[in-house]
C-alpha cells in the first residue's frame, strides 16, 4: 500500500519524519512518497493545487495525506473521503477542494489516534495514524460520521474586467517558474501578459527556447501557463510571488 505526504511542514524540523514513525510503527509495510513539504506555510490555495496536479498518477488504493493546517486545535473537523478509487486524509480547510464530490467523513474514532492528542501536531496524532489504518484495510466509514458539508475553496479562476483578463500565480516552483491560472485557451493567438511591471509576448514550448534573459510564457506540465526565464528563476527577477495578480490583453480579450 502506498501512502503519500504533502504538507507546508519544510525538512528542517522533524515533524515529517515523526509522522513517517507513527504510519510505519502501524503498517510496516506501506510505501511512504514524499510530494512535497515546501507549500508555503498556511497556503491552502497552493496546497488544492498541488492535490489536484499529483493525485491521479498514482494507482488507485493509495492514500493521500495532506496537512496544511492553519486552524490545528481549534474546531475544524479532520476528515477523510474516498474519491476516484483514492483515499485522502487531511483537515476540513479545502485542501481537498479539487477531489471532494458529495460526501466526506468526520474523523472522530479515537482509536484509530495516537493518544494523547496534541493539540498543535494533528500529523503526528489523528491524520498519519489514520491514514495508516486506512492503508491497512481499515473501512473509510468506521473513522466517523459521513458529512455533506465540507469545505471547498476553489481555486481563483481568471476574470474579466474590461479589455484585461486578471489573473493570479499559483505557485511558484523550485526553478522559480511562476505558475498562473491562466490555461492557453485564455492566451488567444496575440497576446500581452503584465506581471511585476514586464510585459511577455512569445509563448514556447519548452524553456530552452527562450532566449537569455527573455521572459517567455509556457505551457507546463500541469496545463496552466507559466512565466519562464531561460536557466533563471523568473520569480525573482520579477520580485513575484504566490497571489500576485497578472494581467492578460490579447486578441480574444478587444472584441
Amino acid at each position: 500500500m502506498i501512502i503519500t505526504l504533502t504538507t507546508d511542514f519544510g525538512l528542517s524540523d522533524p515533524f515529517v519524519g515523526i509522522m513517517k514513525g507513527v504510519i510505519l510503527g502501524i503498517t510496516p509495510n506501506a510505501q511512504l512518497v514524499d510530494i512535497s513539504h515546501d507549500i508555503d506555510s498556511y497556503n491552502i490555495a497552493e496546497a488544492v493545487f498541488v492535490v489536484d496536479t499529483m493525485y491521479r498518477y498514482f494507482p488507485k488504493g493509495t492514500v493521500h495525506i495532506v496537512v496544511v493546517d492553519p486552524g490545528v486545535g481549534s474546531d475544524r473537523r479532520p476528515i477523510a473521503a474516498s474519491t476516484h478509487g483514492h483515499l485522502f486524509v487531511a483537515p476540513d480547510n479545502g485542501v481537498l477542494t479539487a477531489v471532494l464530490e458529495t460526501e466526506a467523513y468526520h474523523i472522530k474514532n479515537d482509536r484509530l489516534f495516537l493518544n494523547p492528542v496534541s493539540q498543535t501536531f494533528h500529523g503526528r496524532d489523528i491524520f498519519a495514524p489514520v491514514a495508516a489504518h486506512l492503508a491497512g484495510g481499515t473501512d473509510i466509514d468506521s473513522v466517523g460520521p459521513r458529512i455533506r458539508d465540507f469545505v471547498k475553496k476553489p481555486l481563483p479562476r481568471p476574470r474579466r474586467q474590461g479589455r484585461k483578463i486578471l489573473g493570479t500565480v499559483l505557485r511558484i516552483d523550485k526553478f522559480g517558474n511562476v505558475i498562473t491560472n491562466f490555461r492557453r485557451s485564455d492566451l488567444g493567438h496575440d497576446f500581452t501578459i503584465r506581471i511585476g511591471g514586464s510585459p511577455i509576448a512569445r509563448l514556447c514550448t519548452n524553456f530552452s527556447e527562450a532566449d537569455p534573459g527573455e521572459f517567455v510564457a509556457v505551457e507546463g506540465s500541469t496545463g496552466y501557463i507559466e512565466i519562464a526565464l531561460n536557466q533563471e528563476s523568473a520569480a525573482d527577477r520579477l520580485n513575484v510571488s504566490n497571489g500576485a495578480e497578472i494581467e492578460v490583453e490579447s486578441d480574444s480579450t478587444k472584441h
